[in-house]
């Protein structure tokens, strides 16, 4: 054992060239003297790069189907109207059998209007001849005088002299 000791401290004086190298350890395991140890586990996600350039515009594929027409839409403003067409042919009279009916319509309202004037203006006679004979039976009887001369005078005095009052009165006087 002693041998094998000298060995590795290496014999100084000993003739020899050193051996071979020996193989590298295996990746992942951690050395005895700081060598590199396993990977981590790997970090977050980063934060998204810059917006790439848009590519070039591909060719245009076949027109589709024409799609269904929307809803109707509003009406616009209503334009100047056009200038007056050409009149027509005349048109057919009615013959004389299809105006009977109506002229015998027209006739009985006349006669029924007409009727019912005649009764107004008599009854509105008869009611004026009341009137004036009320009026004359009135003038023709005496009204008594019981009260004596000098009331009946004053009480025309009064009446005279009872005018209305009105707000501009002043600028009436003025003009007079």
């Amino acid at each position: 054992m002693a041998d094998e000791s000298a060995s590795r401290q290496g014999r100084q004086g000993s003739a020899g060239p050193p051996g071979p190298r020996g193989k590298p350890g295996e990746i992942g395991r951690p050395g005895p003297q700081g060598h590199p140890g396993r990977r981590g586990a790997d970090g977050g996600r980063g934060k998204p790069g810059p917006q790439g350039k848009p590519g070039a515009a591909g060719k245009a594929g076949p027109q589709g189907a024409r799609g269904e027409p929307g809803p109707q839409g509003k009406p616009g403003p209503q334009g100047p109207a056009g200038p007056r067409g050409e009149a027509g042919p005349p048109g057919r009279l009615p013959s004389i059998e299809e105006v009977m009916p109506w002229l015998h319509l027209i006739f009985d309202a006349w006669e029924d209007y007409r009727k019912q004037r005649e009764q107004e203006a008599a009854e509105r006679a008869a009611l004026e001849a009341q009137e004036l004979e009320a009026m004359k039976v009135f003038e023709d009887e005496e009204i008594p005088d019981d009260h004596g001369d000098d009331v009946d005078e004053d009480r025309k005095g009064k009446r005279k002299k009872k005018k209305k009052k009105h707000k501009d009165k002043d600028k009436h006087e003025d003009e007079e």
